[in-house]
């Protein structure tokens, strides 16, 4: 299985259909229409034009970051379509700006008008190229933004608030609004429908705006939330420090890492009743370490077996992170891709749980997770809950729109489990009082089995979702029954999704599975035959 760097945790018009084909050569009218974007665009004193170019199809391109964490938002891949690029640097306070990029194809008017906003990993700073690359290849006139910093860490939100408030929302707001503007000034003409697609901290952006400004998007689609923020961060630390005693040096090492991965696979994998490399629903798993232990005289170079306290350390993995008074505060982690919950546990502290509370919480350079993290902490992070980014409001807002969210997680997902998701649209439910008969008709939730943290994995993986372009075979389109084909027929045809269709592949490129993965809360139960074939699956 492949796996996703640490740095990028959290790295259709009426007739739907995305060929994977480009415009004929724009005419030199639209090439010039974009070049005069430099000086033809100003829609406020707050943005300012930075690039306006013209790139065609084939073409190479280089990520202008010079952050090293934002080195994986390019991966080399040649421009899909011919497009009108502009990057804007958009002023949003005395202290604070942001700087995105919008990319616009020549064949726009035919492919059905639509404006589409990505997310965000991570902390956030980082445009994500890849995924504009993709969707403005479908058609769609697509921005991204730097969330108001540069590079995948908290450092700039030190003292300086107004940064923290566009990370939580108003980065995402007024790209979105920029860029929409910037889509009428090129065009003539004003959009059709908007989207918004982005996973994991990406997710989370997709949430906050589907709690407090759904107005700006007919459909939002997001994937591996990364809601109760707060709480996320402080998991990452609880565990490195208290499950794994400070992890100085490693509890496992990586092969022993590995080994888990494996055995814990050997012991749930078989309860849907097909062994495939998919636990198909890990909140049935019950997983049982002591199956590891050494026996005395044993030990790993011999025996290939587990001491005590890495059996410990890893039973407390799965169990739910508890603050003062019993409180839950976020569920354990998930099983079936345990290299990838490993990423927690380096020789340091999560940097993730270090960036937010030294810079956006509390302004300390000196804070350290081995002298100053504890449940107090905890409850303090929660007080301070800048800009709301818990995000975990209902969603009465969406509903009053009338538009939509769709929202997945994977259920190989080794660093977000996907029982936050679970979590989440439970609340929704209590919260709104709606039963899931009314919930869906704004909110529709699918779990994907086999996909690991937003992208990859042993199962069919491939949704048509966020960070997902790069990592599938070259050859990949956007088809039928993806999320954001879904999604467009939701919102354009009034045509619901009961069902998101992934795809898994060869490790040379080539379609392995096909498996239409259930709306919560149905699950997919395998009915016998070719565990790689769609109609040996359904739901119930």
């Amino acid at each position: 299985m492949k796996s996703t760097s640490y740095s990028n945790l959290f790295t259709a018009a009426a007739v739907v259909s995305f060929p994977f084909t480009s415009a004929s050569t724009p005419s030199n009218k639209f090439s010039n229409r974009c070049s005069g974007l430099l000086q033809s665009f100003h829609p406020d004193q707050q943005t300012s034009v930075l690039v306006a170019e013209f790139l065609p199809k084939g073409s190479n391109f280089t990520n202008p970051s010079n952050h090293p964490s934002c080195a994986g938002g390019w991966l080399g891949s040649s421009i899909l379509s011919d497009i009108c690029r502009l990057r804007l640097n958009v002023t949003t306070s005395s202290t604070s700006g942001v700087i995105m990029e919008i990319w616009m194809p020549a064949n726009w008017e035919q492919k059905g008008k639509r404006f589409s906003m990505t997310g965000n990993g991570g902390l956030g700073g980082c445009i994500a190229f890849d995924d504009l690359n993709f969707i403005s290849s479908q058609g769609f006139a697509t921005a991204g933004h730097n969330n108001g910093h540069d590079g995948d860490t908290g450092v700039p939100f030190f003292n300086r608030p107004e940064v923290v408030k566009d990370f939580a929302y108003r980065a995402l707001l007024t790209a979105t609004k920029v860029g929409k503007k910037a889509v009428k000034q090129l065009y003539s003409q004003s959009h059709r429908k908007s989207y918004f697609l982005g996973c994991s901290s990406g997710g989370r952006q997709g949430l906050k705006a589907a709690q407090d400004f759904p107005e700006e998007y007919d459909g939002i689609i997001a994937g591996a939330a990364g809601n109760n923020w707060n709480n996320l961060m402080s998991s990452f630390s609880y565990y490195w420090k208290f499950a794994a005693g400070g992890n100085n040096p490693p509890v496992l090492t990586a092969e022993q890492w590995a080994a888990w991965r494996d055995e814990a696979l050997n012991q749930c994998d078989g309860i849907d009743g097909v062994r495939d490399l998919v636990i198909e629903d890990p909140r049935k798993c019950k997983l049982r370490p002591e199956s590891k232990l050494c026996a005395p005289g044993k030990n790993w170079a011999s025996d290939r077996c587990f001491t005590t306290a890495q059996v410990t350390f890893i039973r407390k993995l799965y169990e739910p992170f508890y603050g003062n008074n019993g409180t839950f505060l976020f569920p354990g982690f998930g099983p079936g891709d345990e290299t990838l919950t490993s990423l927690w546990f380096a020789t340091t502290a999560p940097q993730f749980t270090v960036d937010w509370y030294r810079y956006a919480l509390l302004n300390d350079e000196t804070w350290t997770v081995e002298a100053n993290f504890n449940l107090d902490a905890v409850d303090n992070a929660n007080r301070i809950d800048p800009y709301n980014i818990s995000t975990l409001k209902d969603l009465s807002k969406l509903k009053a729109s009338g538009h939509k969210l769709l929202t997945y997680h994977g259920l190989g997902d080794g660093l977000l489990t996907s029982e936050t998701s679970d979590r989440y649209y439970e609340s929704v439910v209590r919260m709104m009082g709606l039963p899931s008969a009314q919930l869906d008709e704004f909110y529709r939730y699918f779990p994907i089995s086999g996909l690991s943290h937003c992208s990859l994995g042993n199962g069919a993986w491939y949704i048509g979702a966020a960070n997902q372009y790069v990592a599938a075979p070259a050859t990949t389109t956007d088809p039928e029954g993806s999320v954001l084909t879904s999604m467009v027929k939701w919102v354009e045809q009034g045509i619901p999704p009961e069902r998101i269709t992934g795809r898994g592949f060869t490790t040379d490129g080539k379609l392995a599975s096909t498996k239409d993965h259930c709306k919560w809360p149905l699950r997919n139960t395998y009915l016998g035959g070719n565990s790689n074939k769609r109609n040996s699956w359904g739901c119930s």
